[in-house]
């Protein structure tokens, strides 16, 4: 497991949160639950590492596609039939987390990307 970085990266993807939410979208596909839950679990592990190394970013953007892909998950009729298999494989508290962390992060990156405006108007002077 990789230790924890103590500065936050650099904003690099998009300047503002708006742009950003444009790149958590996933476009439903005609691929086996089982499937989905798999690409799910990736991302939502991606998610934790990219935390980890202070990747704001992209690990917003993770955490919210796995919000949507566990959303497309739920619709699906094999998962209201087995409910209870799909949420032990999911993780019972990957969605909770995954939510928060969205919500902390989102934060995070609105000041961001405050300061760096901020700093763009004062160079501009």
């Amino acid at each position: 497991m990789p230790a924890v970085a103590s500065v936050p990266k650099e904003l690099y993807l998009s300047s503002s949160l708006k742009d950003l939410n444009k790149k958590t979208e996933v476009k439903p596909e005609k691929i086996s639950t089982k499937s989905y839950v798999h690409s799910a679990l990736k991302i939502f592990k991606t998610a934790e590492e990219c935390r980890l190394d202070r990747d704001e970013e992209r690990a917003y953007v993770l955490y919210m596609k796995y919000v949507t892909v566990y959303n497309l998950i739920k619709k699906r009729p094999d998962f209201k039939q087995q409910q209870d298999y799909f949420h032990s494989i999911l993780g019972p508290g990957n969605i909770k987390k995954a939510v928060e962390e969205a919500e902390r992060l989102s934060e995070s990156l609105k000041l961001s990307g405050f300061y760096l405006s901020l700093i763009g108007r004062i160079s501009s002077f």
